[in-house]
């Protein structure tokens, strides 16, 4: 779900993300997480350092992210700002449960 600010008018459409964060997810640590991520050589600039919480509940991850003060006069350019897309992939991989998370930085590509 893509929400500007708290909450948005249309939450009600999205069923049971309606509740943030999701029911009966826990919390993943992403305190740390640009740090580890420069340790395995991907550095990532304050622009692009837009995750801010996430929750596990199964095999399901759901990310809070937001776009840094920096990129926000230049947002109404894209549909969705590619710094606000990427930040929203960095927990893939971290905090992982199962432990079959490749060792080192995962970065999704085409």
């Amino acid at each position: 779900m893509l929400a500007s600010g708290a909450r948005s008018e249309a939450a009600a459409e999205f069923g049971e993300l309606a509740v943030w964060p999701p029911v009966d997810a826990v919390p993943v640590d992403v305190s740390g997480l640009y740090a580890e991520l420069a340790g395995d050589g991907m550095a990532y600039g304050p622009l692009f350092q837009g995750l801010k919480s996430a929750w596990r509940r199964g095999d399901d991850l759901f990310t809070e992210v937001a776009l840094p003060e920096e990129g926000h006069q230049d947002a109404a350019r894209f549909g969705l700002h590619p710094a606000l897309l990427d930040a929203g992939l960095h927990a893939i991989g971290h905090g992982d449960p199962s432990g079959q998370a490749a060792s080192g930085a995962l970065l999704p590509f085409s």
